[in-house]
């Protein structure tokens, strides 16, 4: 039997016969009260309260003839005899039981022996050993359906998931529903019985509702109607002792021999006072994440607000996708140990990074970075270009690099030879003495961001960021520059200032220079970390989108009334940049060395350069939306693809391999969406859970891969434990009784029965005084009194 069956079974007609006695002229009750009753007693005192007789005799004949009297007046009320035939529909209860995956939990109800006892009592077993699906049905079976039929209703048995279908009995319910749509059961089930004689619905379910329509609403439905929701919470409804990990930041791309930091809160619930506990960051090593390597370890107080964790995993020499899980021990008598861990995935590329520094004089700033990015990393090529160098200078570069003669001013020498390009203190007007090429370089330069590149732009005294205004490069900036021109540095260049952290507990990775949240703060902000700086540019404000890093400590903006941004990061549109308004970074060696200014630019080069570096190969991009999916939803993928001369491709399709848990290669082929070209999308539907691969091959070599992974819906273990609060809430606004297993016996007194609805038939009325029976008794009350009267010698 389904619901649509359900809509067209009608209940049980049984036909019925009432008989009821009416008096057609009786008067009204005043009347009666206050007019006859009175006149009948003092007709009848008059009669026999002046008798010389005794009391008793009096009392006797003063009785027979008020009943007299009363008869005489039940006679000219016309007493008729009302028969109605009727057909009778028995009252109905509908049943929700709750079928869903969190009902195969089992509770320990430790603590309060009362309510196990009690629970026990009504269903039959004890509470601790049964799943709260059999506790519900045991509840149903021995002390639920019994009331039912002791107060004459039917009852219509549903059991509800993420859909509502009729039950023959409890135990057809098997609790393996993927959700919990409580909302969506209670107005299905109405729905299925409009019209009919309804007089109460029964749920019987943990109250976790996860989905459909909102409990409130179907309240308000059920209250509409008239019908009251009686809920019975099936589960122990104290909190539940609980460690719970959730990841708040990890990346999803890095470099060779980068340091990896990921940030997870860690929270309990359902106690207190509990140990500290150990956090550990592991790299799995196996395809089946069995073999681990821990790379990191905290301790941390197990709270209910949480307490955030940031865990850095050393720089690994392997490249690809790299498989981290962040994990905490169960603790003791926890139940629910799924969440106790996260895992995620880091895509490693082994590209070198290559970088062009554009400076327009041998500033300070120019030198030890020049210096710096020549010698710091050796996964970095670098070729560096002073404008304001003669002829014949030599130009500086990494060994293995040529030196160059002049600017790279094309998007061909751009895309195919650079990653990230530093621009110093320029102009772009003056990069050569040739316009054109000038004009070329700035076009070029922004299809370089488009592209993926990625551009930083450090601020000087002269020119930048005031020489890009009005230029193809303004919009690539990630601030906005004041429309003036005028805005420029006016404060005491002997007063020392130090940047302010954005974000002082979660720090940006570029601004990441200790691990430490407290003592990274302390590096930047206080007198006895790095030394600060005399001058800076101020920018009217940040882009919308973009990430403000560091903040002037007090001069703030005339037109936004913000501290000013010294540096800020955004994107363009697949390309990253960067905007630094200080040109004084040489002086964080004081008291260090190189230590942080080389953690510092090894980061913002990292990053900037990320946008180019992530895919194998550079013209080829294969990207999916998120790392994780559950199984039933649909995987997009997306390649981004140039051709030889770096422009998007012009091709109607590119074909993607991709291949799951068991290895075996599939194709799909992706369409192209757009205008512009190159970019092309598509989507797949995978029928099991594991980790899936797919990459993009030219001519037999792997161009650009990406790994994600599919899941288990998990709606009905992220919070298994009973909301009592949500049962109450659909019971208190139907006017219906908020139950527990342990207090059955209250129900009793929602269901008294007769509570079956009537509908008449036909009726008919016959007098009920003209009989022989009336007669008689009028004949022999006359007569006893005539007799007594005669005994006591009454004329």
């Amino acid at each position: 039997m389904n619901l649509a069956s359900i809509l067209l079974t009608q209940a049980e007609e049984k036909e019925g016969l009432r008989e009821s006695l009416r008096l057609l002229d009786l008067p009204a009750a005043w009347v009666v009260v206050l007019v006859i009753l009175p006149l009948f007693a003092l007709v009848t005192w008059i009669g026999y309260g002046r008798e010389t007789i005794s009391t008793p005799m009096r009392a006797v004949l003063s009785g027979l003839r008020l009943l007299a009297f009363l008869l005489l007046f039940f006679v000219l009320a016309r007493p008729v005899l009302v028969e109605r035939r009727e057909e009778v529909y028995p009252a109905e209860v509908l049943v929700l039981l709750d079928d869903s995956a969190s009902m195969q939990r089992k509770d320990s109800y430790s603590g309060d022996e009362a309510q196990r006892r009690a629970i026990a009592k009504a269903v039959g077993a004890q509470p601790s050993e049964q799943s709260r699906l059999v506790l519900a049905q045991e509840a149903l079976d021995k002390t639920i359906l019994p009331l039912f039929a002791k107060g004459e209703y039917e009852h219509q048995l549903f059991g509800f998931a993420e859909a509502t279908t009729p039950l023959d009995r409890p135990s057809s319910a098997t609790g393996r529903g993927a959700g919990t749509h409580l909302g969506d059961a209670v107005t299905q089930a109405l729905a299925s019985h409009r019209g009919r004689p309804v007089t109460d619905v029964v749920v019987l379910s943990d109250g976790r509702s996860n989905g459909g329509l909102a409990v409130l609403e179907a309240a308000r439905t059920a209250g509409a109607a008239g019908i009251p929701v009686h809920t019975v919470v099936i589960g122990d409804t104290r909190p539940e002792l609980n460690a719970v990990i959730e990841l708040i930041e990890a990346p999803t791309d890095a470099l060779q021999e980068d340091e990896l930091a990921v940030t997870v809160r860690v929270r309990s619930r359902g106690g207190s006072d509990l140990p500290d506990a150990f956090v550990t960051l592991e790299e799995i090593v196996d395809e089946d994440g069995l073999e681990t390597q821990t790379l990191a370890e905290e301790r941390v107080a197990l709270t209910e607000a949480g307490e955030r964790v940031v865990l850095v995993a050393r720089a690994g020499v392997g490249t690809g996708e790299r498989r981290f899980r962040v994990s905490i021990p169960p603790l003791e008598k926890e139940t629910m140990v799924d969440d106790n861990r996260v895992e995620f995935s880091v895509h490693v590329s082994p590209a070198r990074m290559r970088v062009l520094y554009v400076d327009g004089y041998p500033r300070w700033e120019y030198r030890y970075l020049k210096n710096l990015l020549l010698r710091a990393d050796k996964y970095l090529d670098v070729q560096c270009f002073l404008l304001s160098a003669t002829p014949d200078f030599p130009q500086e570069s990494s060994a293995n690099l040529p030196a160059l003669r002049e600017v790279p001013s094309s998007r061909e020498e751009l895309l195919a030879n650079y990653d990230v390009i530093i621009l110093g203190d320029i102009n772009p007007n003056a990069i050569s003495p040739d316009p054109a090429r000038c004009e070329a370089f700035m076009a070029a330069l922004r299809e370089f961001v488009e592209a993926g590149g990625g551009v930083l732009f450090q601020a000087g005294e002269f020119d930048n960021p005031r020489a890009f205004k009005q230029t193809p490069l303004e919009e690539v900036l990630p601030v906005v520059l004041d429309p003036t021109g005028v805005l420029a540095f006016d404060g005491d260049t002997t007063r020392e200032s130090r940047p302010v952290l954005e974000q002082p507990t979660d720090p940006h990775e570029i601004v990441r220079l200790h691990p430490d949240a407290d003592k990274n703060r302390l590096l930047w902000e206080t007198p006895s970390g790095l030394r600060g700086f005399y001058w800076y540019q101020p920018v009217r404000r940040a882009k919308p989108g973009t990430s403000v890093l560091l903040r002037h400590p007090s001069d703030r903006s005339t037109q936004t009334g913000e501290l000013y941004p010294l540096l800020v990061t955004g994107y363009f549109p697949s390309g990253r940049t960067m905007f630094l308004a200080l040109d004084s970074t040489w002086m964080w060696r004081f008291h260090y060395g190189d230590r942080y200014h080389e953690i510092f630019w090894r980061s913002a080069i990292r990053w900037l350069a990320l946008g180019r570096l992530k895919s194998g190969d550079r013209r080829f991009r294969l990207e999916t939306s998120r790392s994780a999916y559950d199984l039933e939803e649909r995987i997009t993928l997306e390649a981004r693809v140039l051709n030889q001369d770096f422009r998007p491709s012009e091709r109607d399709g590119q074909k993607v391999t991709w291949s799951g848990p068991e290895g075996r290669p599939q194709e799909l082929e992706l369409a192209a969406v757009g205008e512009r070209g190159g970019v092309y999308r598509g989507s797949l539907q995978v029928d099991r859970p594991g980790l899936y691969r797919a990459w993009i091959e030219e001519d037999g070599k792997r161009m650009s891969s990406v790994e994600f992974e599919v899941n288990l819906p998990s709606r009905e273990n992220a919070d298994p434990s009973p909301d009592p609060a949500s049962l109450a809430l659909l019971a208190s606004r139907t006017g219906g009784r908020s139950l527990s297993l342990s207090s059955l016996d209250d129900l009793a007194s929602e269901f008294p029965g007769g509570e079956e609805r009537r509908e008449p038939i036909s009726s008919s009325l016959q007098d009920a005084w003209d009989r022989l029976g009336t007669l008689l008794l009028a004949l022999g009350l006359l007569s006893a009194e005539w007799i007594l009267r005669k005994k006591v010698e009454l004329v």
